[in-house]
């Protein structure tokens, strides 16, 4: 089975039954992980501004899409944004809040 990041992304050692929670609280386990289970969108917008400003930044030329995927596969989708044509070369620009995230990815794509 092919995986994707609709699959819940859990800590080690945590579980979760989504039959327990509503839609709305299923799609965010699923994106956020458990922490974010009840956030709204502007929360979320919220918290990626408040660490973008310390973020490490990883440009990227080509391969947005392989990047896009990793990234959703990989990362909580709190902790990652990307940037298409950030730069005036027009590569794109991917922040991670985690520098061990930002490594991983800079070592896989």
């Amino acid at each position: 089975m092919r995986s994707t990041y609709i699959t819940p992304k859990l800590r080690e050692g945590e579980t979760v039954d989504l039959s327990l929670y509503s839609p709305r609280q299923r799609i965010n386990i699923r994106l956020y992980g458990l922490d974010f289970k009840d956030a709204l969108p502007v929360d979320i917008f919220e918290y990626k501004n408040k660490w973008k400003t310390t973020a490490t930044k990883v440009d990227i030329r080509g391969k947005l899409s392989i990047a896009q995927r990793w990234c959703k596969t990989n990362c909580f989708h709190q902790d990652f944004e990307i940037q298409k044509y950030a730069n005036p070369d027009d590569s794109h620009a991917i922040y991670f809040k985690n520098p061990e995230e930002a490594m991983l990815f800079k070592l896989s794509i």
